[in-house]
């Protein structure tokens, strides 16, 4: 009997497939989402701090020939004349080439900042990929998208003057992927552009000098390299650092800068003593952590008194001590085998220490745009987590295809929820960055209590909108909101010299005298007022509020200042002939006149000044020559019929203040004159109706 033989079916085995993962629509992918993301940016105006260093930096605004100065100057020496501890040479250096080439505009600003985040995925990409070349192809993608998309960035693109943080980190994880080049080919032109890019990195921002940790750590993590080889190939870059610090320290003559930091711009320097002001500084990095996870509330001050200050009582300031100081012994406790979750950690730290108040003081309480660099290890931290809790890389099929890495499961559902809930409020976001009124209106809803925002929504309530607004009742409008505003920001901070000063000068358009002297005697009682610009508006609040000595002595302080001010020597004639100083008084007309012949308010306020010594003739003559300077000059036209009117010829000061009213409606003095007139001609009727249109203009009688 034959035996039955066993057919035996060979065992099928899993395929694994070894293809090599398809980069190329990934980076298409990162280039077009991160230009997308903040392609709303383009057209806006400049915001907050822009006027420093690009808008009103006389140095940027040489262009081209400005650049030597910038090279050999503090960071914002073209704006002021105080000294500071910062040099960032490279952005201000591209701001002028802009300014030129924009002819002033801030769009290139705007392009430059778009492109050099776009550039900022691209390598993020790159050295993610380096970085974690074991893991599942949807972790760096994972943390690329993360960074990308975030949030708190939207300051540091949308906002033109945060180039240095953007050229910074740029070049540093630039440098980064330099460096893994040279490890990777040994071609010695791969470390000589690396050491380009950190120092151009350094020549940024002063706070890059982070970066020299982080090229050995992730030699560490990254590579077999032995220590003392790490050690040799971080040499170039701490000797660069050196060498950016001894140009630095020869340009400013300091190391550390000797401005003083104000309790206006950092709430721990009113900390009652050295424990609160560590307290606050360690609650200060919990809430970084809090809105680098959930970055509802963005504003972009933080300064007094926005965060309160702590105590080592408070959970936040114990919720910041612990995630600091247990990431850190984490991080080091696993440095020895490795682990890479431990290098996001001390990247975040290391790159954060600097700009967190625990060892240095800043001139800045907290900042979105001071955890920009360090928001690159928060989110590589975010994806390696993902990675552990879905456990990507371990899996044994590792279809490595794009298809099938984006198919839906729990970890890419997941990322797609969280990238897009990032880019939706990053667009949004965006948009508050439009304008300085719409930011700081904004703004200062979600940050009531910062002095800093009241005094500049206020300021630009003044001076973009107020000061240039035509129609008298809307422009009552915007000063009562600039008042409002200022009058906050002088109560949260009572020794606030810039608010009180254009709080004054609010009061001052809109003919508040009283309140105007008040702000202005407020503002030079903490600081001098030491510009002709501030002396003369004092003086001119003086001079309408009766005080004419004080005037005339701010006014004279004025002129010493700035004697070729035509404007300072007429407002001095005006307030010397009301003190009945006359002589000194048609001398300074003479003096306005010889600087500026065609000044129609010179002539004018000459006028005036011979119809109060009873010389109607003379000023008539006067007023006669501010007309054919100024044909639409109404009050001058009043005030020729208003002689006239003293003179008893009827005819012809009705035919003047008719003149007065045509020009401007709203001149509700000249309505009266009108109504007089007209009652003294016995034409009660006219009379009457131009003692309504006064009473309408808010004349009371």
């Amino acid at each position: 009997m034959n035996k039955k033989t066993k057919t035996i079916i060979p065992e099928k085995k899993m395929v694994l497939d070894t293809t090599p993962f398809n980069w190329t629509p990934v980076y298409f992918f990162i280039i077009v989402f991160s230009f997308l993301l903040y392609a709303n940016t383009i057209n806006h105006d400049f915001t907050v701090d822009d006027g420093t260093v690009i808008a009103n930096n006389s140095f940027t605004k040489k262009g081209i020939d400005g650049i030597k100065d910038i090279f050999t100057h503090s960071y914002r020496a073209g704006f002021w004349d105080r000294k500071e501890g910062l040099y960032r040479p490279l952005s201000v250096a591209m701001f002028a080439i802009e300014y030129q080439i924009g002819n002033g505009s801030p769009l290139p600003g705007h392009i430059m900042n778009i492109l050099f985040y776009v550039l900022t995925s691209i390598v993020v990409l790159s050295v993610l990929k380096r970085i974690l070349h074991n893991y599942h192809p949807l972790i760096p993608i994972a943390a690329a998208l993360l960074f990308v998309a975030h949030p708190i960035h939207t300051e540091v693109v949308a906002n033109i003057k945060s180039r240095d943080e953007l050229l910074s980190f740029f070049f540093g994880i630039l440098a980064l992927q330099l460096l893994f080049n040279y490890i990777d080919k040994n071609k010695i032109h791969w470390m000589l552009l690396s050491c380009l890019a950190f120092m151009l990195s350094l020549f940024s921002k002063e706070t890059s000098v982070t970066w020299v940790g982080v090229y050995p750590l992730a030699l560490w993590f990254v590579t077999d390299k032995k220590i003392m080889d790490i050690v040799k190939l971080s040499i170039p870059y701490l000797a660069l650092f050196v060498l950016f610090m001894i140009i630095r320290t020869s340009i400013l003559g300091t190391i550390t800068g000797e401005q003083e930091v104000l309790l206006i711009n950092n709430s721990l320097v009113g900390a009652p003593d050295k424990a609160s002001q560590l307290a606050t500084a360690f609650g200060i990095l919990a809430r970084y952590i809090g809105i680098l996870l959930l970055p509802a509330s963005l504003v972009f001050d933080y300064s007094y008194n926005t965060i309160p200050n702590i105590t080592f009582g408070n959970p936040l300031a114990l919720v910041g001590l612990v995630l600091t100081i247990g990431g850190l012994i984490y991080a080091i406790r696993t440095l020895s085998n490795k682990s890479l979750v431990a290098f996001p950690i001390l990247f975040y730290l290391g790159s954060i220490s600097l700009l967190s108040n625990v060892f240095l003081t800043l001139e800045a309480t907290m900042g979105e745009r001071f955890v920009y660099t360090a928001s690159f290890g928060f989110c590589v931290l975010l994806a390696l987590l993902l990675d552990k809790f879905f456990k990507l890389s371990n899996q044994k099929n590792k279809n490595t295809s794009l298809s099938s890495i984006l198919k839906p499961n729990s970890a890419t559902i997941l990322l797609l929820i969280v990238t897009l809930a990032f880019s939706a409020r990053t667009y949004s976001r965006n948009g508050d960055w439009k304008d300085n009124l719409t930011l700081l209106s904004h703004d200062v809803k979600i940050s009531p209590e910062s002095a800093r925002i009241r005094y500049a929504y206020g300021s630009a309530l003044l001076v973009e909108k107020a000061l240039k607004e035509k129609d008298i009742n809307q422009k009552t409008i915007y000063l009562d909101q600039a008042i409002e505003q200022l009058t906050k920001g002088v109560s949260l901070i009572p020794n606030y010299n810039d608010a009180w000063y254009n709080l004054g000068m609010a009061y001052k358009e809109k003919n508040d005298f009283k309140n105007a002297v008040y702000a202005f005697e407020q503002a030079r009682s903490y600081k001098a007022f030491d510009t002709d610009e501030k002396l003369s508006n004092a003086g001119i609040a003086y001079g309408n509020n009766g005080q004419l000595e004080k005037a005339i002595t701010d006014l004279k302080a004025a002129i010493a200042l700035n004697p070729n001010s035509s404007d300072n020597y007429n407002n001095l004639g005006l307030y010397l002939g009301e003190n009945k100083m006359y002589d000194e008084s048609f001398a300074c007309f003479e003096k306005a006149l010889a600087i500026k012949p065609s000044f129609d308010k010179a002539y004018y306020n000459r006028g005036n000044i011979y119809a109060q010594k009873n010389d109607f003739r003379s000023a008539i003559d006067n007023y006669k020559k501010a007309l054919s300077i100024n044909p639409s000059y109404a009050d001058a036209y009043n005030n020729l019929g208003n002689c006239y009117a003293v003179m008893g010829v009827k005819d012809s000061c009705l035919y003047w203040f008719n003149e007065s009213v045509k020009l401007d409606p709203s001149n509700g003095k000249a309505w009266v004159n009108l109504s007089i007139t007209y009652r003294n001609m016995g034409d009660t009727t006219k009379a009457n109706e131009c003692l309504q249109r006064a009473r309408e203009l808010g004349l009371n009688f």
